[in-house]
């Protein structure tokens, strides 16, 4: 019998050992494992943002702290942060995807999220959208409508503003500008993608804005005498 219970005592100091050894706060971080495809993201500065986790508990390290410390570095999209025993971090990121610009500062990426990069010179050629933040989801869906249609036209958007008035701006690499309002705006680029081909071409190489806002029609707006090449 005292055989029995002291070897049963012994099960459990071995069971509370191994316990203790697993869980103990001695167990630190000493490995970083980063996943995800990175262009623009800088090796240097992740490593500065999580090197003050390294050496911590494993059990006690504040991830959640880590995630939102992570997602404050330019060109973070998303980020996962988790534990591997025995002292391994991992981080998994998604970067900014960048689509169009937006304003004079910001950047929108592919599900139409604003971000605002420390540098956005490189982008400096990419398509311009501006109006409330809160539309920009919205904006980007119907930039790539505008363009879709357009673009039977071979007309190129350089730039799109959601003006407070309801109006959309839309600029093209020609230099042309469209007008259109929210009212029936689809019928109302449909008849103007249809009936432009059939305008006088006189008309149409001096045109300067196309204002598609009227219900039976558009009016073609053409450049000032001034504003004209000297050639024509």
């Amino acid at each position: 019998m005292k055989k029995t219970l002291s070897l049963a005592l012994g099960l459990v100091l071995v069971a509370l050992i191994a316990v203790w050894v697993a869980f103990s706060p001695a167990r630190v971080i000493t490995e970083v494992q980063l996943n995800g495809d990175l262009e623009r993201l800088k090796p240097a500065d992740i490593e500065q943002m999580v090197s003050p986790y390294v050496g911590q508990s494993f059990w006690r390290i504040d991830l959640e702290r880590l995630h939102a410390d992570i997602l404050h570095l330019d060109w973070v999209y998303k980020v996962k942060v988790k534990r591997r025993w025995p002292n391994k971090l991992i981080l998994e990121i998604t970067e900014q995807k960048p689509v169009v610009r937006w304003g004079d500062d910001g950047l929108l990426n592919q599900e139409g999220d604003i971000f605002y990069p420390y540098n956005i010179e490189p982008f400096q050629r990419m398509v311009v959208l501006d109006g409330e933040a809160i539309q920009s989801r919205a904006l980007l869906q119907k930039l790539t409508a505008f363009q879709n249609a357009f673009s039977t036209l071979g007309w190129t958007i350089d730039a799109m503003t959601a003006q407070a008035d309801g109006v959309w701006r839309i600029h093209f690499l020609s230099g042309a500008t469209v007008l259109l309002d929210n009212e029936d705006w689809q019928g109302k680029l449909d008849r103007f993608i249809r009936a432009y081909p059939k305008t006088n071409p006189d008309l149409r190489k001096f045109a300067h804005v196309f204002d598609l806002r009227y219900s039976n029609g558009f009016v073609i707006k053409q450049k000032t005498p001034q504003s004209r090449p000297a050639s024509e």
